[in-house]
């Protein structure tokens, strides 16, 4: 009896070891999301994002549309930024060579030219201090060059395609903002002149459009749908807000320290929610830099793919159906004929 009484002690420590979880088969599920219960799984993941009425007058804007329109604009505006620069400089670099000449000339006509003189001069090169002048006022060097093209500036508002306003409190919109935004607070709208210079500079115009956003979808509905009832046709709500913004594209628009609303509810694993996390994005950036765009050109492809793959599964999905709407069609038909000769 005491060896049997062991051996179900044995069993019973067996049983009650924990498996080890391997991070690599941590999100594999024990069946595939495919059909109805994919489907289901889109819904319930618009429904944690969005918050969609029947009765909406304005129009929304995907976050992966915003992505491309903002990286867009960046991108032209750097070019042209380059193009400035290079202008420049090379004015400068002219202006220089000419001085230059001019010194060598003088210095030559007075016979004071020395070997160090010309060593300095082959030494510098063109566009840096002359030493042997005794001109303090430095000129654009390669490396001057290259620190003013990487920080570029935000663009003339009226350049812009687009106007974005954050609708958040002021204290919000100081703490966390995407890069080229201006706050709109919602309660400019009891005002009588409820329509800031900007609004009207955009308001209505071909080729112009406002667009409005929110941390999750609470206020800019309201403002966006208020807007709309006072003539103004072209206002478009980022769908998602910020809380969307950050999922799909992390350390991209935002500057500042990201609310606790940009985040979606993590639970621990007692079921108890997570504090959020404390996430500081692009500290002093007053405009998109080059390694962000990049970094935004990374996240569309991705999303790409992901919405390649979804309507890939969409069209197995329904050339399955067909076929089998085709195959019972062409059974019933087959059965029919059966029993119309017997």
């Amino acid at each position: 009896m005491a060896f049997r009484n062991t051996n179900k002690n044995k069993k019973k420590d067996v049983l009650s070891k924990k498996v080890p979880v391997n991070p690599k088969y941590q999100n594999v599920k024990t069946r595939i999301d495919t059909g109805a219960s994919a489907s289901l799984k889109r819904i319930e993941e618009l429904r944690k994002n969005h918050r969609y009425k029947k009765d909406e007058i304005f129009k929304r804007m995907k976050v992966s549309i915003f992505a491309e329109l903002v990286s867009q604009v960046a991108q032209v505006w750097s070019m042209e930024v380059d193009r400035f620069d290079l202008h420049t400089s090379r004015s400068d670099i002219t202006e220089n060579d000419a001085t230059n000449d001019e010194s060598r000339s003088e210095d030559l006509e007075d016979g004071s030219v020395s070997e160090r003189h010309l060593l300095q001069d082959v030494v510098s090169g063109v566009g840096e201090v002359e030493l042997q002048s005794g001109s303090n006022s430095p000129s654009v060097t390669v490396e001057n060059f290259l620190e003013s093209t990487a920080e570029i500036t935000m663009p003339e508002l009226t350049s812009l395609p687009y106007l974005l306003l954050d609708v958040r409190d002021r204290r919000e919109h100081e703490q966390c903002r995407i890069l080229g935004s201006l706050n709109y607070p919602a309660t400019e709208l009891s005002r009588e002149n409820y329509a800031s210079k900007e609004m009207l500079l955009f308001k209505n115009k071909p080729g112009k459009i406002i667009v409005v956003y929110d941390a999750d979808e609470k206020i800019a509905p309201h403002v966006a749908t208020v807007l709309v009832q006072r003539g103004i046709d072209n206002v478009i709500m980022l769908s998602g807000g910020l809380k969307l913004l950050n999922k799909k594209f992390p350390s991209c628009f935002m500057s500042g320290t990201l609310p606790s609303n940009a985040f979606s509810p993590r639970l621990d694993r007692k079921g108890r929610p997570k504090p959020p996390p404390n996430v500081v994005e692009n500290v002093g950036v007053n405009w998109f830099t080059s390694d962000m765009l990049e970094l935004i050109r990374d996240k569309l492809e991705e999303v790409q793919q992901e919405n390649e793959s979804r309507m890939s599964s969409r069209w197995s999905r329904t050339s399955r159906s067909l076929s089998t709407a085709r195959s019972s069609k062409a059974s019933t038909s087959s059965n029919v004929s059966q029993s119309a000769w017997r």
